[in-house]
């Protein structure tokens, strides 16, 4: 009997820490390639004892704040809120082609600080890669968040219930390829949502490519070029008819 107590209690506890899970993220992209991002992610009280410290988790994203020189936190914060703790993040970076570098610089140092195993943080970042194919931007990103999963859940996947995670991009200009669920009209903004229990075995995975991104002050130069030609073509070709 005690021990069917047991298992009943733990069944509950994983279906509580399991189910509630949201994640929310939303990342707008500049013509020059700089950005900022707006990160929520909210997870049952209990499952603070699996990943750590709220506290820490602060410190530790103070610290990177303050060495890396790319990438500026402009709001954090943490609290618990009708049984979920809720995690809030807002940033603005100068290059989302440094992110990847920016993220595996940290990896280690935020797990040693936080106290935690650095397979939740990979469960939740993943790998992040923004290059350029040639001249054409492009995203790609995947996150595997059956590591975090107890093998119950990934053997019965129902049992994480509604929680999902969304991510949501903001391109400058149109996306030309994507794998994302929703599209906006005007193509400059996609998003992705996707329930946990269709990913207890297989990864998150995210990509898009774009037109080219240029600042603005490049399509000046270019249009410069371009009509300072045209004057020149004009002009040698009056010197030829005389």
């Amino acid at each position: 009997m005690l021990k069917l107590i047991s298992n009943l209690f733990l069944l509950f506890s994983i279906v509580v820490l399991t189910s509630c899970v949201e994640g929310d993220e939303e990342v707008w992209i500049n013509d020059d390639a700089s950005g900022n991002i707006v990160a929520t992610y909210k997870l049952p009280t209990i499952a603070l004892r699996q990943i750590g410290d709220p506290d820490d988790f602060i410190k530790a994203l103070k610290l990177i704040d303050e060495k890396e020189v790319m990438i500026e936190i402009t709001d954090l914060s943490f609290e618990v809120k009708s049984g979920r703790a809720i995690f809030h993040l807002e940033a603005k970076f100068d290059d989302a082609r440094e992110l990847l570098s920016i993220t595996e610089r940290n990896k280690s140092v935020f797990s040693k600080q936080t106290k935690t195993d650095q397979k939740y943080l990979d469960s939740i970042l993943g790998d992040i890669n923004f290059r350029f194919d040639g001249i054409t931007p492009a995203f790609d990103r995947l996150v595997i968040p059956n590591k975090i999963f107890p093998s119950m859940v990934k053997k019965r996947p129902k049992m994480l219930g509604s929680a999902a995670f969304r991510y949501c991009i903001h391109m400058p200009r149109k996306v030309k390829e994507t794998n994302a669920h929703i599209i906006s009209d005007d193509r400059k903004t996609v998003t992705w949502i996707f329930k946990l229990k269709n990913h207890s075995e297989e990864p998150i995975s995210m990509n898009l490519k774009a037109e080219l991104l240029l600042p603005y002050w490049v399509w000046l130069i270019i249009t410069l070029i371009v009509i300072s030609a045209l004057w020149l073509i004009s002009k040698m070709k009056g010197r030829q008819r005389r």
